[in-house]
């Protein structure tokens, strides 16, 4: 268990109502990982909210939004199964997510000379287009959400959310 000296400086919040709850509850459990894991969650619950509100005002969910700009960084045709790879989604969200694009005519498809079989996908000129008029309102939102941390603040959560992920994809 990690020992905790109250620190006056640092607000109170539903995590620590959480891991109060469960240690009135069950007092022999290390509650230790609900304090990182809850506030990971909760912060990227609010961050997704936060990015819906400025990608519906451009007809984007973020999965779309994360799929043109795979698409744009990439600048080339990435297959579907690249695409799901770099976004982390399931194969039928990725589907439902290129179709839409596609019926909006914001990517196109076409067969991959490497796989009979297989597609490859693309960004059109108004996929483009978007991607770079919705990149920047994007990174502004995110700003916008990191502002209450100073420069040492925010190089010290990247450095621990480093090294969180490596942790992660290691087990």
């Amino acid at each position: 268990m990690i020992e905790r000296t109250p620190d006056a400086h640092r607000p109170a919040d539903a995590v620590d109502d959480i891991q109060a709850e469960w240690h009135r509850l069950r007092p022999d459990l290390d509650l230790d990982a609900i304090g990182v894991v809850g506030r990971v969650l909760r912060s990227a619950a609010r961050i997704v909210h936060h990015s819906d509100d400025v990608l519906a005002a451009h007809g984007l969910t973020r999965g779309e939004f994360d799929i043109l700009a795979a698409l744009r960084r990439s600048g080339a045709p990435r297959s579907p199964g690249e695409l799901r790879t770099i976004s982390l989604a399931t194969a039928p969200s990725t589907t439902k997510r290129l179709k839409g694009l596609e019926r909006r005519g914001l990517v196109q498809r076409s067969s991959n000379p490497a796989d009979g079989r297989g597609a490859l996908i693309a960004l059109t000129d108004s996929g483009r287009a978007l991607a770079d008029e919705v990149f920047p309102l994007q990174l502004s939102a995110e700003e916008a959400l990191l502002a209450g941390l100073t420069m040492e603040e925010r190089v010290a959560l990247e450095h621990s959310l480093v090294l969180l992920l490596a942790s992660i994809e290691r087990g």
